[in-house]
């Protein structure tokens, strides 16, 4: 989301999300973009208090817990949420040297290691529950978004993500598409996400289209047999249990 002047009009060549791919509009913790010698896309360093992590709740930092500051935490059914990560990396690891091919295993073995939990930020349903537990503690300040419902109603809950930090949009942004722009296939189709190179973080780099597969709901089913997705659905059925959090 862009912010200020920058999202006035939806339509406006020169915004961010028009020139820049998603993932680089907004620092990362994990990479150190937060310091001072940070300068962003819209040239404002570390002035722009907006953060991306793919960190579970437990290892964010202790001033964040400590803070009041709000936390948006998206997830996705853990079918499709395999899916799409076994594509994006497997898109990822063909840009990159011999070295990373042992990251290119059948989608058939990558299943069962993220049954076992094994993935880059630990077990999804683990990483779920941190989010939500600590919402149910601090309603106010962490907002769960569950990505079904967003792409069932992304103009809903995108005025919806825009209240929750204080910054609603205007009947004047609304007449100028700025929340139609922030839809899957608007951004999808916008010429920065289909064509060019991303300079990923830690020097590599991939093709920008690599964010922005489907966006489908259930598309799982194209690739994971119904056993399979029965074993991933007990799987998350046993690990929530008592929760009160459902996909």
């Amino acid at each position: 989301m862009t912010g200020g002047s920058h999202r006035l009009d939806g339509s406006d060549p020169t915004i961010p999300l028009r020139t820049t791919v998603p993932h680089d509009c907004i620092p990362f913790l994990e990479f150190n973009e937060y310091s001072t010698t940070t300068t962003t896309v819209a040239g404002e360093g570390s002035k722009i208090q907006l953060y991306a992590s793919h960190l579970p709740y437990t290892c964010l930092p202790k001033s964040i817990h400590d803070s009041n500051c709000r936390i948006v935490y998206i997830c996705r059914d853990p079918k499709d949420t395999f899916v799409s990560m076994w594509f994006f990396l497997k898109k990822f690891v063909s840009n990159q040297t011999k070295t990373d091919t042992v990251s290119l295993i059948p989608i058939e073995e990558a299943f069962y290691l993220f049954c076992k939990g094994m993935s880059s930020h630990g077990p999804y349903w683990d990483h779920v529950l941190s989010y939500w537990e600590a919402s149910k503690r601090s309603p106010e300040n962490i907002l769960i978004i569950k990505y079904e419902d967003m792409v069932r109603d992304t103009g809903s809950w995108v005025r919806k993500l825009a209240e929750f930090f204080g910054c609603g949009f205007s009947e004047e942004e609304e007449g100028k598409g700025a929340v139609e722009m922030c839809s899957f296939e608007s951004l999808r189709d916008m010429e920065v996400n289909r064509s060019g190179m991303m300079h990923e973080k830690r020097g590599k780099e991939i093709e920008s289209s690599a964010y922005f597969r489907k966006g489908i709901v259930g598309d799982w089913r194209n690739y994971l047999s119904d056993e399979m997705g029965k074993k991933i659905d007990g799987i998350v059925e046993e690990k929530l249990r008592g929760s009160g959090f459902r996909f």
